[in-house]
């Protein structure tokens, strides 16, 4: 009795886990798009060289943060350094809109500005951050871009194109999600996956600036239709095996006593910004 009991509490915490991710997917991390003409905004710069000013690897703050980061000597650049500058930018700065923050339509800030207190920014001012600690740590200019990219309704969003964590595989991330969730279970890729509807218009970091072909379209060109399908196949099976594994290990795990399982679970979920809120409305 008592254990069907924590079997069936370990379910229902299993599926509100669940819940709380497809909520934050649907939600977007949050208002992450600035409605404005793309193509015609005025807070953008006006020539390549200022786009690629705001990638600002020598800024002490960066440097300093980077270190702080990083917290060894290695001079590696690894998978698990990348995925911890993600996730600390997705961790420690906030999302506020230019609106909110400084009262205008769009204004973009530098590393700096926005590593400064109280640390808010909005999607372009997470991308660029983000971009400029990963050139700062070492990926390759030719492998890491901030972009800019419009969907139907001709709203922006700012996000990264990068092939260096996959080995040449372009792929695009959100600048405000983490690679991983705080106690270290890995979080499943759906919100880079919702970055596929925007067309890239701008691409740029610190040495590179495209607005017409990027780097990514001739690589892309080369696979088709019935490659992608079945990549994407590949993806969700893999997905769909590891939370069925994840799960069943929380169900039947027996040495666990059911309140530190519910509270360890419920630590997790509170890892997500959006998570508290959605138990406050």
């Amino acid at each position: 009795m008592i254990g069907g009991l924590c079997r069936r509490k370990r379910l229902l915490i299993s599926l509100t886990y669940i819940a709380a991710i497809a909520l934050l997917m649907t939600s977007e991390l949050g208002c992450v798009i600035y409605r404005q003409d793309p193509l015609t905004s005025q807070a953008w710069p006006k020539a390549a060289s200022g786009f690629k000013s705001y990638i600002t690897l020598e800024c002490p703050f960066v440097q300093e943060c980077l270190c702080d980061i990083l917290d060894d000597s290695t001079d590696e650049v690894t998978r698990d350094g990348f995925d911890a500058i993600r996730d600390w930018v997705a961790y420690n700065i906030d999302y506020k809109s230019d609106e909110e923050r400084v009262g205008k339509t769009d204004d973009w800030q530098t590393p700096k500005e926005t590593l400064e207190n109280p640390r808010v920014g909005d999607c372009e001012d997470f991308s660029i951050l983000l971009c400029t600690l990963l050139r700062a740590y070492g990926i390759d200019a030719e492998q890491v871009y901030v972009v800019i990219g419009i969907d139907g309704d001709d709203s922006a969003h700012a996000f990264l194109m990068e092939n260096w964590y996959q080995g040449g595989e372009w792929r695009a991330i959100e600048a405000q999600a983490p690679a991983k969730l705080r106690h270290g279970f890995p979080v499943f890729p759906i919100f880079d996956s919702g970055l596929d509807r925007y067309e890239i218009i701008v691409a740029f970091n610190d040495l590179y600036y495209y607005d017409g072909s990027f780097p990514w379209d001739e690589d892309q060109a080369k696979s088709g239709t019935l490659a992608e399908e079945a990549t994407g196949v590949n993806n969700i099976v893999r997905l769909l095996s590891q939370s069925l594994d994840y799960l069943f290990r929380i169900l039947f795990n027996e040495n666990q006593h059911d309140v530190s399982c519910m509270n360890n679970i419920t630590s997790i979920l509170y890892t997500f910004p959006a998570f508290p809120a959605m138990l406050s409305d």
